[in-house]
């Protein structure tokens, strides 16, 4: 599997009060990266460049049973206090086009500080395709995953008939809460697309994890279909990241 940057820009900066309570932009020099499920590939921090994560088939972040161990897409992620925590968001794009190809954010709240696929909750958010359309794809799995889907209603510089959909995906913590949101109209509007209230919940049965995961990734579940394509992987490429703490 190949990591590639293929553009580097700057973050515009955010000011913000002077006060021991801000909101800051976390820079990419503060924050150490780390991959799982792309073996050989260095981590490189996604803040100020555009990355493209290639993606093998038979991937996903997905738990519909405990006996499921789908935590098997490439994930680019770092580890910041749970209590500091703000939002993320991100811009992704691909050429979906076969069923579940997917890409995101994630983010993962590990028990007791460890990653373990079958124990870990986590929120994935980003254009997952599907019934032949990419759409914006919302999972949250707590002790099981659900899922929901939301129309794309602005292509942004879309061709007719182009599948490379791009979507600006927010994460972002609201007391003990998560709420996942789209940016639309250049980022002047943002629509709501789910609510996760066990997030940061400390009342729940699990408690609340002291460090948690957040991060890109991209996931192939399908197979290409006809004679040598069943190996093909998928492209998805990210912009635009950005993660706030407290």
């Amino acid at each position: 599997m190949l990591f590639q940057t293929t553009a580097i820009w700057l973050l515009a900066a955010l000011s913000t009060p002077a006060s021991a309570s801000a909101t800051t932009t976390t820079s990419s020099s503060s924050l150490k990266w780390h991959w799982l499920n792309n073996p050989g590939v260095k981590p490189i921090s996604p803040v100020g460049r555009t990355v493209t994560i290639q993606v093998p088939p038979d991937t996903d972040i997905w738990r519909p049973a405990l006996s499921k161990h789908n935590f098997t897409a490439p994930y680019l992620y770092t580890v910041v206090p749970a209590a500091r925590f703000q939002s993320v968001q991100v811009t992704v794009t691909a050429p979906w086009k076969t069923l579940y190809d997917q890409g995101g954010l994630v983010v993962a709240f590990p028990t007791n500080g460890h990653h373990n696929a079958n124990l870990t909750r986590f929120i994935k958010a980003g254009i997952e395709f599907n019934d032949g359309a990419p759409a914006l794809g919302v999972v949250a799995t707590d002790i099981l995953s659900d899922w929901s889907l939301s129309p794309i209603t602005e292509q942004q510089q879309q061709q007719a008939g182009d599948k490379n959909a791009k979507a600006t995906i927010l994460v972002e913590r609201d007391g003990t809460d998560a709420w996942v949101y789209v940016l639309e109209d250049g980022g002047r509007t943002r629509r709501a697309l789910r609510q996760v209230t066990w997030a940061f919940n400390e009342d729940d049965a699990q408690g609340l994890a002291r460090e948690i995961e957040v991060g890109i990734y991209g996931a192939k579940p399908t197979e290409e279909a006809g004679e040598g394509h069943a190996r093909d992987g998928i492209a998805v490429t990210f912009s635009g990241f950005a993660l706030k703490t407290v």
